[in-house]
């Protein structure tokens, strides 16, 4: 396979929508000697449609959590930009910005066994006065983020009762009550087991139906074929590959990225068929 077919395609994403989110030759580092994003001779760029989904992959320490956070806003680039609507990211305020992007991040710890009705009311924050309590709306918004995720019957559970598929399923209704258009989930599904996984998949699914934007992290490849849209490939600094989520069964292309050879197998359909 040519070096033309991992080339990052330029053309643009949002060509048939209104682009959501417009990242342009990002590069960051944390210490400034060794780039995690971007190369000398070019940085990371993305175009993302309103009403998309997107899968970012590639091996552990590539950059896929640096990127997520510096689309979110959580983190700023040493070079490029990120535009929201058209409009830089950074000219938003953390409320305006909040409004419009849900972050769910790969790792959370709690210092408190929060009840899981209050834990999902938290998501509510961007739309509440200082210093005030969350009102009728909050709690409609918290209790109908829940039934989404399919967990209406564990409000009223401490978040310390509920395993590890049950706790993400509530993160990911945290970011629901929160109203936001777009997602950016990092690693939504990982260490799961089959049963919530799927779980996972058909929320996000049912999510980007109703008009979500979904920009999203994972080791999971079949995760990404089931949600479709389109997939990129990170690796050594740079965008190896980008294209429709189907061209992930296409064994080259891992191999490239991941340095390891891949054959092609049938998902099995108990998750995602």
């Amino acid at each position: 396979m040519s070096d033309e077919t991992f080339a990052h395609d330029e053309a643009s994403a949002c060509a048939a929508n209104t682009c959501a989110l417009e990242a342009r030759e990002l590069r960051f580092g944390w210490d400034g000697a060794h780039p995690v994003l971007g190369t000398e001779e070019c940085g990371i760029s993305l175009n993302i449609g309103a009403g998309s989904c997107l899968a970012i992959l590639g091996p552990n320490g590539v950059g896929k959590t640096t990127l997520l956070s510096i689309l979110a806003g959580r983190l700023r680039a040493q070079s490029g930009e990120v535009r929201l609507s058209g409009r830089l990211l950074g000219e938003f305020s953390p409320r305006e910005r909040a409004m419009r992007i849900a972050l769910l991040p790969q790792i959370e710890k709690l210092a408190f066994n929060y009840r899981v009705l209050d834990f999902v009311l938290m998501g509510r924050t961007p739309h509440m006065e200082i210093f005030s309590l969350p009102g009728a709306e909050d709690e409609k918004a918290a209790r109908d983020a829940l039934a989404t995720v399919g967990l209406t019957s564990l409000a009223e559970r401490n978040i310390g009762a509920l395993s590890g598929g049950e706790f993400q399923l509530v993160r990911i209704a945290r970011c629901l009550a929160q109203g936001a258009p777009m997602l950016i989930l990092d690693e939504p599904a990982s260490m799961l087991d089959p049963a919530h996984s799927r779980q996972i998949a058909d929320v996000l699914a049912a999510l980007q139906r109703a008009g979500k934007t979904i920009v999203y992290t994972t080791h999971d490849l079949g995760l990404a074929m089931f949600l479709g849209g389109r997939a990129v490939l990170l690796g050594r600094g740079r965008i190896l590959w980008e294209g429709s989520a189907d061209g992930l069964q296409d064994a080259a292309i891992l191999e490239r990225c991941f340095g390891l050879p891949f054959a092609n197998r049938t998902i099995p359909s108990a998750l995602f068929h």
